[in-house]
C-alpha cells in the first residue's frame, strides 16, 4: 500500500509542475474544502461545482497571463475562484455585464 501511495504523490507532484495544472488543482482544493465546510458530503451537485471549478481555473491562465500577470499568480486567482464557486463567479460576471451594457446605453443616449 505505501508504494501505491508514494506513485500516487509522484504523479500529482509531476502534474502539478506546470501552472495551469497547479491553478486548476488549487482551485479544486480550495472549493473541495468549502464544500465540505458547508456539510456538502451528501449533495453530489457540489462536488460537480467542484470539477467546474477546476476546469475554469485550468482554461483561465491564459487569460490571466493576457492582462500582464506571471503565471504562477494563476494560483491565487485559482484559489479565489475555488473559494467564490461557479455561481459567485456568475453572479460577478453578469454584474459585469450589465454594468457595461448600462454605461453603453448612457454614451448612446447622449
Amino acid at each position: 500500500m505505501p508504494d501505491q501511495i508514494t506513485e500516487l504523490w509522484l504523479t500529482v507532484s509531476t502534474f502539478a509542475q506546470e501552472p495551469a495544472q497547479s491553478a486548476a488543482l488549487c482551485a479544486v482544493f480550495m472549493s473541495s474544502l468549502r464544500v465540505l465546510t458547508s456539510g456538502g458530503l451528501g449533495k453530489p451537485k457540489r462536488w460537480i461545482e467542484t470539477l467546474m471549478v477546476g476546469f475554469l481555473a485550468w482554461t483561465s491562465l491564459p487569460f490571466i497571463q493576457h492582462w500582464g500577470y506571471e503565471a504562477e499568480t494563476g494560483r491565487f486567482f485559482a484559489a479565489f475562484l475555488g473559494y467564490i464557486g461557479v455561481h459567485g463567479f456568475e453572479k460577478r460576471v453578469d454584474r459585469l455585464l450589465d454594468n457595461i451594457a448600462d454605461v453603453t446605453s448612457a454614451l448612446r443616449r447622449k
